[in-house]
């Protein structure tokens, strides 16, 4: 049965699902029961109870969900398709465990510890993609030892990992195609115009390093921005369009990497690009032009899978803001301090309750920027009190630091 949003959560028995009214992040895995906020029905209020705070719950039934999704979408598409999760986004070993699970799922490496990792946890080496930014000549003997597909993206990287790898090693062009789009264009978060990739005037002569370097060009990677949006569709179709166009200048392409950068919501007005539209512009003008089509999901296949719980430690007036402290800092969560990224505050007792105050809500890490938001709407806070941080599955453990040697947030996935 829908609940009004105004019923408290603990007069909500048994869980309920999402109302009409009810905010925009309310719906699986999220839901609502006699102790509030539940992933996957059930209470992180218990989870908090037995862990502590501050600590990460991940939902493997979200990630199921996700990637059953992405798959139904690439069956959709005239040619053969391949999916490898960007590691980066979250490397917890019970998510791992579960993606491996999934079967047909590889891995979008950075560096070789994340080739590690990825190892670790039961993927092959012909199951991981590594594309690597500035590599080292340490970088290119660990990726030729472990045996991973490699993207390169400066004549460097070619020359240097052509002078290591046997002859006739397939390798990967990265290119830069000039289109800046991404969630808010912030230049933090868009990948073209930047130190990502080749642009596409040097493309011939990246490929002719590459032979001389006694490499097998197969691959063309493009990777645009993070947290596409429906805005940024024309531009998507005209960097599909340039890819489209290399990959017939070039003999031997067999696969087009389009990378990863689709997101989920983060706030009510977001309009993350649909699987469908991105899917169409696949089917439009990359179908035709190659055998296979790659991409690199991270954020759009765990990040609604998972939330940040904290506890508030301090309430309090100063200069006419409402200051609520919490037990976490940027160096559990980077999202708002590093990128501005918003992240959704709820109340974890009565996360359907209607908002009696604004907040600014901040963390416990000597820096200014420290701040996870500054007019956050929400019931009534008291000291004690459990707030939720969601959608925390992408970018926020995989990102800690020991700033302030405050440590890492556990993680526990349900």
């Amino acid at each position: 049965m829908d609940a009004p949003s105004g019923r408290r959560a603990a007069d909500l028995d048994p869980e309920v699902g999402p109302a009409s009214s009810s905010p925009w992040w309310f719906g699986a895995p999220f839901g609502c029961g006699r102790e509030g906020l539940t992933l996957d029905g059930r209470s992180l209020a218990a989870v908090a109870g037995r862990h502590g705070t501050p600590l990460y719950v991940y939902s493997r039934a979200a990630v199921r969900a996700q990637v059953a999704a992405l798959r139904r979408v690439l069956a959709t598409l005239e040619a053969e398709t391949r999916v490898h999760y960007a590691l980066k986004a979250n490397r917890c070993p019970g998510l791992l465990e579960v993606l491996r699970a999934e079967g047909g799922l590889g891995i979008d490496a950075c560096s070789p510890r994340e080739v590690e990792v990825a190892r670790a946890a039961g993927f092959a080496a012909g199951e991981i993609s590594v594309t690597a930014c500035m590599p080292s000549n340490r970088d290119l003997d660990a990726f030729v030892a472990q045996g991973v597909h490699v993207n390169l993206d400066s004549l460097s990287a070619l020359r240097r990992y052509g002078a290591r790898a046997p002859k006739g090693t397939a390798v990967g062009l990265r290119v830069d195609c000039g289109i800046e789009v991404g969630y808010g264009c912030d230049p933090k978060l868009v990948y073209g115009n930047g130190k990502f990739g080749l642009q596409p005037d040097a493309f011939d002569e990246a490929a002719a390093t590459a032979r001389a370097a006694g490499l097998v060009v197969t691959t063309l990677h493009v990777h645009c921005g993070w947290g596409l949006r429906m805005e940024d569709g024309p531009q998507m179709e005209w960097i599909f369009t340039r890819m489209a166009e290399l990959a017939h200048r070039l003999p031997g392409v067999e696969v087009v990497n389009v990378g990863g950068g689709l997101g989920v919501r983060r706030q009510a007005a977001d309009r993350p690009l649909s699987l469908a539209a991105w899917a169409d512009l696949l089917r439009r003008h990359l179908t035709p032009a190659v055998r296979t089509i790659a991409c690199e999901p991270g954020t759009l296949l765990v990040d609604r899978a998972g939330v940040l719980v904290v506890e508030v430690n301090t309430v309090e007036r100063r200069g006419g803001t409402t200051w609520v402290g919490v037990d976490a800092g940027h160096n559990v969560n980077v999202y708002m301090a590093h990128y501005g990224i918003p992240i959704e505050i709820v109340h974890l007792a009565r996360p359907l309750d209607p908002v009696e105050a604004s907040y600014a809500v901040a963390g416990n890490i000597n820096e200014s920027n420290d701040v996870f938001a500054r007019a956050a709407l929400l019931p009534r806070i008291q000291e004690g009190d459990l707030l939720a941080m969601l959608p925390a599955g992408a970018y926020g453990a995989s990102m800690a630091s020991e700033h302030c040697l405050r440590g890492p947030a556990p993680e526990v996935v349900v």
